[in-house]
């Protein structure tokens, strides 16, 4: 029978294959899961920082900040290849926000701009 239907396929001049769609392999979310531990380490970091700062040592917490701002750039970095490029897109979109507002810049901007008032009491002295 297997000859018979070679035969009918090679009279007819095409091949059915019976294709079928490949299995997808997923890729691998350990870039997403990357990013989104700095960033929230860096948040942790961040927090420290503050709590650092409200405690009087400011060039000490300035200190922290510098090398939070640049953990949360390599994490904002990672979680965009990770969305952009499915490799835990989901853990490296949330990795992006939550860098985004760990970022000492950014919260320093929100409170200029959201609480004012929060600025006078900071003076750590």
């Amino acid at each position: 029978m297997a000859t018979d239907e070679f035969a009918r396929l090679m009279r007819q001049g095409t091949v059915d294959v019976h294709r079928q769609p490949a299995a997808r392999r997923r890729k691998n979310p350990i870039t997403g899961k990357i990013a989104l531990g700095l960033a929230v380490v860096a948040a942790a970091v961040d927090a420290s920082a503050f709590a650092v700062f409200v405690g009087g040592d400011t060039t000490f917490a300035f200190g922290i900040c510098f090398v939070v701002v640049f953990l949360t750039l390599v994490a904002a970095v990672l979680g965009f290849i990770a969305a952009v490029g499915s490799f835990g897109r989901w853990y490296g979109v949330v990795g992006v926000v939550v860098a985004f507002f760990a970022n000492p810049v950014i919260l320093i901007v929100l409170i200029v701009i959201v609480a004012p008032e929060m600025l006078s009491g900071m003076s750590g002295r």
